[in-house]
């Protein structure tokens, strides 16, 4: 746990922790209960290594309440703010499912009618904080909530503008360069369709299972959404309808002036699609921006700027390469006639294609069709999702005869499994999850103060950690609420059992009395059910009270004189019976006592004193 929040805490006065949720590259999340208004909620607090940093707190707090304004089913709500210790943290709306990233992972690509409906939902919500003035500038499927409906919510929306582009922070890295719009990666000012760019992104890993740009580094990344084109969805889709292939090309351009100029022309376009109407992108042209665009950067990413004498200075050098351009033409042509020399005498060979990245039947149907035999294994890829070939020998680009074999890896998901939490789960939807994703279940119950039967409430690995596939995870489904323990009421007086029932969750059941040597009168000699028991709440408990040994007549059958029984603890009812079955009459006194109305609280002669048969016994008795 965090050293600001720690299981079982109150947090003013409120909000109950229960348990940590995960954490990123700015704050913790914790699963919390409203005491107030009896509601889950997450808290989200920052890390500690900011809190030095006034002006990001304060920025923190201020986005923190501005997003608390945007009140839409799309976005995770955001209810209250505070402090503890001078850490800010932030109550949030809390939402039982998935991120979109887990989503993707555990099923690959996602059906374009899903993969549309999603981005619609997603820019409602985007529209919305638009609207507000607030631009997200961290959209990713690590920051969209996939409820136990199917629905998407945003997160984190305010929080993400409190800190940078996130492609410093360790451990957020490369997610969110992976989703960063040209000019966040320039470093320019960003408006409402950078959003709408990282939006693009993530419809078209929805669409395809993979982000449009990947490297081994940020600045890789960053560098390759300025200068570089993503390969069409369309060619990792075969049969993808060419309006949502324009679409997410639209969405991705380069210039933001080329994009989408809202949200909601967007989705006007992503609705036309799915009619399938004209959409505006149409005539968008991804390598007329190629031109205009990226070939107008530089290594860097940024335009140059040049002097009219930098501009002459450039000119000569233009024309001093005219000779060299010449030599290399030659050189170039010269190469072209060797190899149709040596094309002519080596036999026909065709070129493998690249079938990295594209899905099993897509990869075997295009090896197929350029004349080659296929064979397919299966491997474990952590860049690649389950179904899409991770790998090809000999690779693409290769001349081979017609007829040859080519071989393919098909990507049969990570090696490791990031274990969602199942806490809340139906115990049907964890074991369909383990067996999709390679994994054993071991089920086993028990009872939870707070799930319901049925669903799970432990697990083993726990939530967040990241288990080999094929390994085995063990979850716990609830019975119900927990059992009362029937407590040791042997010695006590009846008020005391009653006591220590009622504390256990029980109550007393039938109250009969025994005589005994053993156990002093008006106490517990026997329960039923016995000690230890675990029973269901509310459950009678049965006692048996001592009436003190059995009373011992004189030794004579004429004796005039018999020995008091002890009533002490009885009640009202037991005692009489008893007195006057040995021959006594009964004289009743009632006053104040905290024992139980009707119980006797003394006697007069006392136990075991010898009166002569006929006699008066006055017994007292609790009201």
């Amino acid at each position: 746990m965090s050293d600001v929040f720690q299981e079982g805490q109150v947090v003013n006065e409120r909000y109950r922790v229960l348990r940590k949720l995960g954490g990123g590259g700015m704050a913790d999340v914790y699963l919390g209960e409203d005491l107030t208004l009896g509601r889950r909620v997450a808290l989200k607090v920052l890390l500690q290594r900011f809190l030095g940093d006034a002006q990001f707190i304060e920025r923190f707090r201020r986005e923190a309440k501005a997003a608390a304004g945007l009140n839409h089913p799309g976005i995770v709500a955001i209810y209250d703010w505070g402090q503890v210790g001078g850490t800010p943290y932030i109550v949030m709306e809390y939402v039982e499912g998935e991120t979109l990233k887990d989503l993707i992972r555990r099923r690959g690509r996602l059906g374009g009618a899903e993969a549309v409906d999603l981005t619609l939902g997603l820019l409602a919500g985007v529209e919305l904080a638009h609207r507000h003035g607030i631009i997200h500038r961290d959209i990713k499927a690590q920051n969209i909530l996939i409820d136990r409906n199917g629905a998407a919510k945003i997160t984190d929306f305010g929080i993400a503008r409190a800190g940078d582009s996130g492609m410093t922070e360790a451990g957020s890295i490369l997610g969110t360069a992976q989703y960063l719009s040209p000019e966040q990666a320039r470093g320019l000012p960003v408006d409402e369709r950078s959003d709408l760019y990282s939006v693009g992104v993530v419809l078209y890993e929805m669409l395809t299972g993979r982000v449009p740009f990947s490297g081994d580094s940020a600045v890789n990344v960053a560098m390759q959404h300025v200068n570089e084109l993503p390969e069409e969805p369309v060619t990792l889709v075969p049969g993808m309808p060419t309006s949502l292939n324009q679409i997410v090309l639209r969405a991705l351009a380069k210039d933001p002036d080329h994009r989408y100029a809202s949200a909601a022309e967007f989705a006007a376009d992503l609705r036309a699609a799915r009619a399938g109407a004209p959409v505006a992108a149409a005539g968008f042209d991804p390598e007329a921006e190629r031109t205009q665009f990226v070939g107008a950067a530089t290594a860097a990413g940024a335009t140059r700027v040049m002097t009219p004498a930098a501009e002459a200075a450039e000119e000569e050098k233009k024309r001093r390469r005219w000779p060299l351009f010449l030599i290399l033409g030659a050189l170039v042509a010269l190469a072209l006639v060797g190899y149709f020399a040596w094309a002519s005498v080596s036999g026909d060979k065709v070129e493998v294609p690249n079938v990295v990245g594209l899905t099993e039947d897509a990869a075997v149907r295009r090896l197929e069709d350029a004349g080659f035999k296929v064979a397919v294994q299966e491997e474990f890829s952590e860049e690649f999702a389950a179904g899409f070939v991770s790998r090809q020998s000999p690779p693409g680009g290769t001349k081979m005869a017609e007829g040859e074999t080519v071989d393919v890896w098909v990507s049969g998901g990570s090696q490791t499994v990031e274990l969602p939490d199942f806490r809340g789960w139906d115990e049907g939807d964890v074991a369909d999850w383990l067996r999709e994703n390679g994994l054993e279940g071991d089920r086993k119950t028990g009872r939870s103060d707070d799930v319901a039967e049925g669903r799970v409430y432990r697990q083993d690995p726990a939530a967040g950690e990241a288990v080999e596939r094929g390994s085995t995870v063990v979850f716990w489904v609830s019975t119900g609420e927990p059992k009362a323990v029937v407590p040791d009421l042997v010695g006590m007086t009846q008020a005391d059992a009653i006591a220590a029932l009622t504390e256990a969750g029980l109550a007393v059941g039938e109250v009969t009395t025994q005589a005994s040597t053993e156990i002093e009168a008006g106490r517990v000699m026997a329960q039923d059910p016995p000690f230890d028991t675990k029973v269901e709440r509310g459950s009678r408990v049965a006692i048996v009270l001592s009436t003190g040994p059995e009373p011992t007549p004189t030794p004579t059958p004429t004796a005039t004189v018999v020995q008091v029984p002890g009533v002490y603890g009885m009640d009202l009812t037991t005692a009489t019976e008893r007195l006057e079955s040995m021959g006594f009459v009964v004289d009743v006194r009632t006053e104040a006592s905290p024992e139980p109305d009707g119980t006797v609280i003394a006697q007069d002669p006392e136990a075991e004193t010898l009166a002569a048969w006929g006699s008066t016994v006055r017994i007292t008795v609790a009201e």
